[in-house]
């Protein structure tokens, strides 16, 4: 093929281009008024800067339901263990805590952009400590909306939306002592 060739598709693919592209665009548009506004949990550059020499007493003072087994800090990644002590602790205790771990890292502190959470539950007469959920927040990934469905989300198994966005995985051990099972 020639020279010629080439320049004449490239110019019909370019034509074309042109004249498709701002009717893709229509396709995906939002009808007049259907904007809305959405929370962000962006930093706003005013709250907490965490770092290991304020680690513990900004995490150790949050009022969570279960305590806290250990904390870390690494490159703007907070992990967090929670421990289940009680097995009559409800799965929406577990959930409130999480929501609240979330809602720290990411509405008060300037610098956690991702928060590695695992829940945890410790048979002290057994010296034994296995591993119930766990989760993978990611403050680009989050909204306020988000964060109170989890915070109000009962005893009731998380729903799919609400897992994906904390990457939330649950073992079967906190499916079979935590979630009730379904009827029907």
């Amino acid at each position: 093929m020639n020279r010629t060739w080439w320049i004449g598709a490239a110019m019909l693919l370019t034509a074309v281009s042109a004249a498709l592209l701002p009717q893709i665009e229509r396709l995906h548009s939002s009808p007049p008024g259907e904007h809305r506004t959405v929370e962000t949990l962006s930093s706003a550059g005013e709250g907490i800067v965490l770092g290991d020499a304020n680690l513990v007493d900004e995490v150790g003072g949050l009022p969570f339901s279960m305590s806290i087994g250990s904390v870390g800090w690494k490159d703007g990644v907070l992990s967090l263990d929670l421990k289940v002590t009680d097995s009559r602790l409800e799965p929406g205790e577990v959930y409130a805590d999480m929501a609240l771990a979330f809602s720290f890292a990411f509405r008060d502190t300037e610098n956690v952009d991702q928060v590695m959470l695992r829940v945890i539950a410790e048979d002290k007469w057994l010296g034994t400590a296995r591993l119930l959920l766990a989760a993978d927040a990611r403050r680009q990934e989050l909204s306020g909306e988000l964060l109170r469905e989890l915070q109000t989300a009962g005893n009731l198994p998380l729903q799919g939306r609400l897992k994906a966005a904390f990457r939330v995985s649950e073992t079967s051990l906190w499916k079979n002592q935590f979630i009730p099972p379904s009827s029907g």
